[in-house]
C-alpha cells in the first residue's frame, strides 16, 4: 500500500510539474526560462539577463516552486492519514524522497537530455547560439546531482515534521 501511494503519487507530482516546466519552455522566451540553467558556453555567445526578464522568470517560477514544495508535504501528510494518523519517520522521510526524485530524475531524462539535447527545438534556443551549444548534458548532470543532495534534506526535513507533527 505504502509503495504503492508513493509511486501514484510521484509519477503525478512528477508529471503536473514537469508539464508545467515544459508549458513554460513552449510558451516563453527561452531568455525569461532556460538562461541561469543554460550552460556558460550559451551564456557567453548572448547578452546578459535583462531586469524584466529575471522579473519575468520569478513570476513564472513562483506557483511551480510552490507546488514542488508543498505537495510532497501534503503527500506525506495524506500517507499518515491513509496509515492511521501514525507515519514512522522512515516512510514520512521515503514519501517526499521518492516523489522528488522522481521529478529529478524524469526532468532530467525527458526535458534536459530528450527535448532540449538531443531534439533541441528552436523554442529553447536562446537568440544569439546554435543548437549544438546545448548538446553537452555536463551541466545538466551536476545540477541534478547538487539537487539530490538538497532532496534529501528536504526530504529529511519534511519526514520529522509529518511524523512528529
Amino acid at each position: 500500500m505504502v509503495l504503492r501511494f508513493m509511486m501514484m503519487h510521484g509519477l503525478a507530482f512528477a508529471l503536473v510539474a514537469n508539464a508545467y516546466l515544459l508549458l513554460v519552455m513552449v510558451t516563453m522566451s527561452p531568455r525569461i526560462w532556460g538562461y541561469v540553467d543554460y550552460p556558460e558556453a550559451v551564456r557567453a555567445k548572448v547578452s546578459p539577463q535583462t531586469k524584466q526578464e529575471k522579473l519575468a522568470g520569478a513570476i513564472v517560477a513562483l506557483p511551480w516552486i510552490l507546488f514542488v514544495l508543498s505537495f510532497p508535504v501534503f503527500s506525506t501528510f495524506a500517507l499518515r492519514t491513509a496509515l492511521g494518523s501514525e507515519i514512522p519517520f522512515l516512510i514520512a522521510f521515503l514519501n517526499p524522497l521518492v516523489l522528488l526524485q522522481l521529478f529529478n530524475l524524469s526532468e532530467v531524462l525527458i526535458l534536459d537530455w530528450l527535448v532540449i539535447s538531443k531534439i533541441t527545438p528552436s523554442f529553447v534556443i536562446i537568440p544569439g547560439s546554435t543548437a549544438e551549444d546545448y548538446k553537452d548534458m555536463s551541466h545538466h548532470y551536476r545540477a541534478h546531482a547538487r539537487a539530490s543532495a538538497v532532496i534529501v534534506l528536504l526530504s529529511l526535513v519534511i519526514g520529522a515534521v509529518v511524523s512528529l507533527a
